[in-house]
């Protein structure tokens, strides 16, 4: 205990002893070689500039060489935060600095810059620092003796990104300066505690948004730093997807970010909107290992793919060969959460308080978890030499084994294939249907196809030509062909199948937080509120200004809907947050594009500015009197004839994507209580706002609102108990009549008698009161009436 002591008297007289500039970081956001940015806090004293060398003079700043002002400069979280960004800096060389200003001169720092060759290095990664304090002052000594390369750090540096609570983990981070005077640099990423601009604030990111890439050595390691907490999609997956596809001369590439896209604690929610954009393309790109945070547990998986076929858990699979391993989640001080939500490919999950340990050499990557909890007693590598492990050293041996080894993929082009009839095929004859792919790309050679219906497989064929026989009734469906090569990587294509006349219905979720969004009134995109305002929101927690009267967005992915569809029916259906009695009134539009884009949060108003279809439908709802209700007083209107012009469209293919945009009328300051609030993905997933919708397609009567189709008649209608249905005498005989609810399940089936007066009475099992549809089928199973019935 008394070494400890005396270790922090040090510790403290060495690193605090100065006033006029303290809460020192360097950053590393550029070439490792040759740049580096040194930070601090200016707290007295003016023309602060750093004085800095290859030769250590101490503090005698008039002996170094090299001299530089401040490039930047910002009041920020309570400190005056200064940057200086050193350039052409020699590579893999101890570099010695000062920073003098009018009160005084620092004590004597120093950092040493990465090689520009394919030498070994060393990473510390982890994130979640956030408020319990002995841990993160463990991890941070830690850094100090294992003397990595660099810090690669998730984001949640703190709990309620506070002025106080900055400049405590500013005064913390001091730790992981060694006795020496050596510092390392961080290479920082935005968590869900930090609001948008403090990382570019605190850490001179290169814009606001906080992702970039670094790479070390002679493109030995190019490391992404993405934002979780802004799009995923948009201009952040456009710059992501053309850097990987620029950098096919790197060894090896990492992401780290901060929400992982499949939590290990079953408290999170699973990350879908980055697995939707990131994980194909970190396996198609080779990205081999992702550092992820958040859960504040530990895990590492085995390397994985996604993969949408059978036996996937989550939408991956394992694929030891070149899949991606995920590692993290946190644990640098937050409050630990239990490891209770293990995949098939987790290789091993704790709780405890960790950060990763990775050396990266061009042969392999090693990676272990550190138990940080002992590291007061940890011995401490040499500045030449931080691969060997010091003494003490707690590095988890869990039952998989402590070093997870990685080794290159030697990555090939995955297989590629199409359907020879395209995307979609529509026909009447639904028996021994034939099916075959062309095979585009072999990759290293076509091992199998599996041909997936509606997800469920069917049919594995290993040997060319690849083709898939099935016979269907009457309806649509979606046919997946999925080549797997000899390196087990695949390739997936689908085509919509669309067999007879048939009416159908679908209930449609939005898929992720960034399909519900709301816009304010100065254009600002926000995708990760807990609710939908709709329209009037008074309060934004981060900023402290209102959003005002804001324009809501819903995208809806993947309708099956067929071009040449008939909208029968079509209405959002919404779940309420709030008690909202205030008569409020609403306009809904709908994009004019036959597959809409994500939204986009770089992007002014991405909501009002797209193009509309030509009409609008008017909703005044009902009182919303209670939380949860799920009814039809939070139904929109119908809105068949919005969905009708879109999927009319030149560019509407089945499978595509269609956004809805609503705005307020007939509200003011005055009465702002005029809205109504819906729980949005971000606060309830199970039950976001959801498009439901019914459609004919094929030479099928449109369904009659009137209950009189050709003859047939059902009534009442609306009914209670039992209705009726009416046949003209000549109609065929052998008929049968069954009936759907608007998710296009039947629920009901029986033959038609025939009667003398061509009335029969019909007891069905219908006890919820809503929408359904009769069909009346001949005895061949052709569709000869589709009728809407209503219970109440």
């Amino acid at each position: 205990m008394k070494k400890h002591i005396l270790f922090l008297l040090f510790f403290t007289t060495t690193i605090f002893s100065y006033g006029n500039n303290d809460k020192y970081r360097l950053i590393l956001t550029d070439d490792p070689s040759t740049t580096i940015t040194i930070a601090w806090n200016q707290s007295s004293g003016t023309s602060p500039t750093v004085h800095y060398g290859t030769t250590d003079f101490g503090t005698d700043f008039l002996m170094y060489p090299n001299t530089q002002t401040e490039d930047r400069a910002i009041i920020y979280r309570g400190m005056d935060n200064r940057f200086v960004r050193l350039t052409n800096l020699a590579p893999d060389t101890n570099h010695y600095f000062v920073i003098q200003d009018s009160e005084g001169t620092s004590s004597r720092f120093w950092f040493k810059t990465a090689p520009n060759d394919l030498s070994r290095l060393s990473f510390i990664a982890g994130g979640d620092s956030r408020n319990n304090q002995e841990p993160r002052r463990n991890a941070n000594l830690l850094v100090s003796k294992l003397k990595p390369s660099a810090v690669i750090f998730g984001g949640d540096m703190t709990d309620d990104d506070t002025d106080l609570e900055w400049r405590n983990w500013m005064d913390d981070w001091q730790m992981t300066t060694a006795a020496d005077g050596r510092m390392f640099p961080i290479v920082p990423a935005r968590g869900n505690h930090e609001s948008p601009d403090v990382i570019f604030n605190l850490f001179d990111t290169p814009t606001n948004d906080s992702y970039y890439a670094v790479t070390f050595g002679n493109d030995l390691i190019r490391v992404y730093t993405l934002n979780s907490e802004i799009s995923v999609s948009g201009n952040q997956l456009n710059w992501l997807e053309n850097d990987l596809d620029s950098q096919n001369n790197v060894l090896w590439k990492m992401a780290q970010y901060h929400k992982p896209m499949s939590p290990h604690t079953a408290s999170k929610a699973e990350g879908t909107s980055m697995y939707n954009a990131w994980a194909q393309l970190f396996y198609d790109k080779a990205v081999r290992l992702v550092i992820d945070c958040d859960s504040h547990m530990v895990k590492t998986t085995w390397p994985i793919q996604p993969f949408s076929g059978e036996n996937n858990d989550e939408g991956f699979i394992q694929n030891d060969l070149n899949g991606t391993v995920y590692a993290g989640e946190g644990c640098w001080g937050a409050p630990l959460r239990v490891n209770n939500d293990d995949k098939n490919w987790t290789r091993n999950s704790g709780s405890f308080n960790q950060f990763k340990l990775i050396f990266v050499s061009d042969s392999e990557i090693e990676m272990r978890s550190i138990n940080v909890d002992n590291a007061f007693s940890v011995g401490e590598v040499s500045n030449t030499d931080p691969f060997t492990l010091p003494a003490n050293l707690d590095v988890w041996n869990p039952s998989e084994g402590a070093v997870v080894t990685i080794l290159p993929s030697g990555i090939i082009d995955s297989p590629e294939i199409a359907f020879t009839n395209g995307t979609a095929l529509n026909t009447d004859e639904g028996s021994n249907l034939l099916l075959e792919v062309n095979v585009i790309d072999t990759g290293n050679g076509i091992d199998f196809v599996d041909f997936y219906v509606d997800g469920i497989l069917t049919e594995t064929d290993d040997t060319a030509p690849f083709e898939f026989t099935n016979s269907y009734e009457e309806g649509s469906f979606c046919v997946e062909a999925t080549a797997t090569d000899f390196s087990s990587q695949t390739g997936v294509t689908k085509i919509y199948l669309n067999v007879g006349a048939f009416i159908s219905s679908n209930s449609l979720p939005v898929a992720d937080g960034h399909d519900d969004v709301e816009e304010t009134e100065t254009g600002v995109i926000s995708f990760t509120s807990s609710d939908l305002e709709m329209v009037f929101d008074n309060s934004d927690y981060v900023t402290n200004v209102a959003n005002g009267f804001q324009k809501i967005g819903y995208r809806f992915k993947n309708l099956d809907i067929p071009s040449g569809a008939v909208i029968e029916d079509a209405y959002i259906q919404f779940r309420s947050d709030e008690t909202n009695n205030a008569a409020a009134v609403f306009n809904i539009f709908a994009e004019a594009n036959g597959n809409a884009l994500p939204f986009e949060d770089d992007d002014i108003n991405n909501v009002s500015g797209r193009p509309r279809v030509s009409g609008f439908v008017n909703w005044a709802p009902a009182p919303w009197p209670s939380v949860g209700l799920v009814g039809p007083e939070q139904q929109t209107p119908n809105l068949k004839d919005l969905l009708q012009e879109v999927i009319d469209g030149d560019s509407w293919e089945q499978g595509n994507s269609a956004v809805f945009m609503l705005e307020g009328t007939g509200v003011s300051l005055t009465n702002p209580n005029a809205r109504r609030v819906a729980e949005s993905y971000e606060g309830n997933s199970t039950n976001p706002p959801t498009l439901v919708y019914t459609y004919t397609f094929g030479e099928i009567l449109a369904v009659d609102d009137v209950s009189i189709a050709a003859g047939v008649k059902l009534f009442p209608n609306p009914f209670q108990t039992t209705f009726s249905i009416q046949l003209p005498l000549n109609f065929e005989e052998n008929t049968s009549l069954e009936i759907f609810d608007v998710k296009g399940t039947r629920i009901y089936e029986t033959p038609l008698l025939n009667t003398n007066s061509g009335t029969q009475r019909i007891t069905s099992n219908i006890t919820t009161n809503g929408v359904y549809f009769v069909v009346i089928r001949s005895e061949f199973g052709n569709v000869i009436e589709t009728i809407k019935l209503l219970k109440e």
